[in-house]
C-alpha cells in the first residue's frame, strides 16, 4: 500500500452484480469480500453492509452495499426499488496519523462529517463535499499489516 493512494468507491443496490460489472469494466478478476461486515459509524451508531475491495493500477475500488443500521450516507444515489449502481466517493489514505488528524481538521473546516470513527485498527472520516465535488470525500488512516494489505492486485 503507499501513502496517500485514492480509492474510488461506489454504492449499489446488488453487491455481486456491482462486483461483476466494475470487475468487467476495470479488469480485476476477484476482490477481498466482506459480507455482512458490522461497523462503527460514530458514538453509539453501527451500520452492516457488504464490502468488495480490489486494487487495479494503484487504484484501489470499493463496492458497498448498505443493508441496515446507520446506512443514510450510504444510500445517498440509490433507488428505491431496482438495481442501482452509483459513484459515492473518493478515498485518501493517510499513512501517517498526524497528517491524517491535520486533513481531517482542515475539511472539517469546509464540509459536514456525517461519519467519523476508529474501526479495524484504524480510523476514517467521511465529508459531505457533495455540493462541491459531486460526492463524498473518505480520509482514512490504517497502519502497515492492516486489512488493506490482503486487497487484491491487478495491472
Amino acid at each position: 500500500m503507499r501513502r496517500d493512494y485514492y480509492q474510488h468507491a461506489y454504492v449499489t443496490t446488488d453487491w455481486r452484480r456491482a462486483m461483476d460489472e466494475i470487475g468487467a469494466l476495470h479488469g480485476i478478476g476477484h476482490y477481498m469480500e466482506m459480507p455482512d461486515a458490522l461497523f462503527d459509524t460514530g458514538q453509539d451508531r453501527q451500520a452492516v453492509a457488504h464490502f468488495a475491495l480490489a486494487t487495479r493500477d494503484e487504484l484501489q475500488f470499493e463496492i458497498i452495499q448498505p443493508l441496515s443500521g446507520d446506512i443514510a450516507v450510504y444510500q445517498w444515489g440509490l433507488p428505491a426499488e431496482g438495481f442501482g449502481l452509483h459513484y459515492h466517493h473518493q478515498g485518501r489514505h493517510f499513512a501517517d496519523r498526524a497528517a491524517f488528524d491535520a486533513a481531517v481538521a482542515a475539511a472539517k473546516a469546509r464540509w459536514a462529517m456525517p461519519i467519523a470513527w476508529d474501526t479495524m485498527g484504524g480510523t476514517y472520516a467521511y465529508f459531505d463535499a457533495r455540493a462541491d465535488l459531486g460526492h463524498y470525500l473518505e480520509y482514512f488512516c490504517f497502519p502497515p499489516g492492516s486489512h488493506l494489505e490482503a486487497v487484491p492486485s491487478f495491472g
